[in-house]
């Protein structure tokens, strides 16, 4: 990459209130713990920057975008969904605001919420603008099962409740009160955190492998 080019991304960089943030050190992040709203805007920018950073750049501004997120919302899916869509400029406001009840499937322990933020994320990218496109359908799910698969793999499960009781021990039914203060208690957030930013990290590399075979 030519020395111009990467002037004109470094500026890019840095005019992203997030990425600016995490490159300059200098910045004030203005979107997830300023807003109780956040805004997610469709940036084709942002994927194009992602692509030309190191793999483990954009791991960890995936990192910090969950911790922020995660210590905000409590929430697996829309924190993963967030993460995803302001790192690679996706938008999705709507779909964000419609995770809200899906951490476990409404917390009855089913599908783990960050792998329904990452297929929402990944949906956004590989999916379908119309209904009859089979196609793009067919073709949508060959990275989105590499993310299942690869998340099987080394999470052991893709259920809220198994992945509960490999990380406390035990499974919780959030939906009782007293259970949910022991899950709580018992470091919900901060574990729930890490699961997270591995969906995110998973989803990163594919979506990053995939855009350079494109």
């Amino acid at each position: 990459m030519d020395k111009l080019k990467r002037r004109r991304l470094l500026k890019l960089a840095l005019s992203l209130p997030f990425i600016g943030t995490i490159i300059s050190c200098k910045k004030e992040p203005t979107s997830i713990n300023q807003t109780s709203n956040p805004l997610l805007s469709k940036n084709p920018e942002a994927m194009m920057l992602s692509k030309s950073m190191k793999r483990e750049q954009v791991y960890a501004m995936l990192d910090q975008r969950v911790q922020l997120t995660m210590q905000k919302s409590h929430n697996c899916a829309q924190s993963t969904f967030y993460a995803l869509s302001e790192q690679f400029g996706l938008g999705g406001d709507d779909v964000l605001k419609a995770l809200t009840p899906l951490p476990g499937m409404a917390e009855r322990g089913e599908t783990c919420g960050a792998i329904t933020g990452v297929l929402m994320a990944m949906g956004m990218i590989y999916g379908r603008d119309r209904l009859d496109d089979w196609e793009k359908y067919r073709s949508s799910l060959v990275p989105t099962n590499k993310f299942c698969k690869k998340f099987e793999e080394e999470m052991g499960t893709t259920l809220c409740c198994q992945i509960q009781e490999r990380a406390f021990g035990k499974s919780y039914n959030l939906m009782n009160p007293d259970d949910l203060r022991s899950f709580q208690k018992a470091g919900a957030t901060a574990k729930c955190t890490k699961v997270v930013q591995k969906a995110c990290r998973f989803a990163a590399e594919i979506i990053l492998e995939e855009q350079q075979d494109a």
